[in-house]
């Protein structure tokens, strides 16, 4: 910790919301300690097979009751609990983009592409990215409570939930640690579908439900594939990382392959693939 934040970065943990935690938060060790026992948890928390309750469109999925579905567990406090819960990371996930998108924004313009991009004078970073990607990796953390909600409901978390908020945090964790300017591509994008997506889980708490949830996984996918492009881009503009910032990026990059596949098999598999579709039509 002693070689943290990076000399560049101006700003003090102690001047940033929650920058207390951050000699906590940003060791190494204690932050793959919580990762090993998330996942630890999940593992033995997992109802079996046979007893497992399913979400609502899985039911749909396999011509179940909806209705006894979604009522089968859900008590007012409970729905309180998890519509305040999406309610605040949507309001959360939004502020994120406004603000991380700003800055960014600011910088292009006043630093032209290259420099803006790779962010080579830290100007983003001493300009309030550094508290909005330290806190967005905090949100990590609390985004587990995505997970408890699945178990309080019965359900099963899958492998793709587990390897999304595990990955999440380890790679917020290096690229907020190593201060590399790609992770802004992280924030920004994740920031932005994260407030749509967490508006849609606060509504269908409560009982509304919009059309169209196959295309947040589309969106979802598409934030990766993106991300992909402009963090491969980012690593092989000269002057854009050093050593340390170059190991976190290609972190991030690698974290990517798994995460695009569990979520295209995720959707063939939730929302069907073409075949499908053509026998519904």
């Amino acid at each position: 910790m002693e070689n943290w934040p990076p000399a560049q970065i101006s700003v003090s943990p102690e001047q940033m919301i929650l920058g207390s935690l951050a000699k906590y938060a940003m060791r190494m060790d204690y932050m793959l300690m919580a990762v090993a026992l998330y996942v630890g948890v999940v593992h033995y928390m997992q109802p079996p097979k046979e007893k497992a309750t399913v979400s609502r469109v899985e039911a749909s999925r396999q011509k179940l009751d909806t209705k006894a579905v979604a009522k089968s567990k859900n008590s007012p406090a409970f729905t309180a609990f998890v519509f305040l819960h999406n309610l605040f990371l949507a309001v959360y996930s939004g502020w994120t983009f406004i603000g991380s998108f700003s800055i960014i924004y600011s910088t292009l313009a006043s630093e032209g592409l290259k420099s803006g991009f790779c962010d080579s004078n830290y100007t983003s970073w001493n300009s309030g990215l550094f508290q909005f990607a330290y806190i967005f990796y905090l949100s990590k953390f609390y985004e587990i409570i995505d997970t408890v909600i699945i178990l309080m409901k019965g359900r099963r978390v899958s492998t793709l939930q587990t390897y999304h908020h595990s990955g999440a945090i380890i790679c917020m964790w290096a690229g907020v640690y190593k201060a590399t300017s790609a992770i802004f591509i992280f924030t920004v994008m994740n920031s932005f579908v994260h407030t749509i997506m967490y508006t849609y889980y606060a509504l269908t708490s409560i009982g509304f439900t919009p059309p169209g949830k196959q295309y947040l996984t589309t969106m979802q996918i598409t934030q990766f594939l993106l991300g992909f492009v402009l963090a491969t881009i980012h690593f092989f503009l000269p002057g854009c990382n050093n050593y340390a910032q170059t190991i976190a990026l290609t972190a991030n990059i690698l974290y990517l392959f798994p995460l695009t596949y569990l979520f295209v098999k995720f959707a063939i598999t939730t929302y069907g693939g073409p075949a499908k579709k053509s026998k519904k039509e």
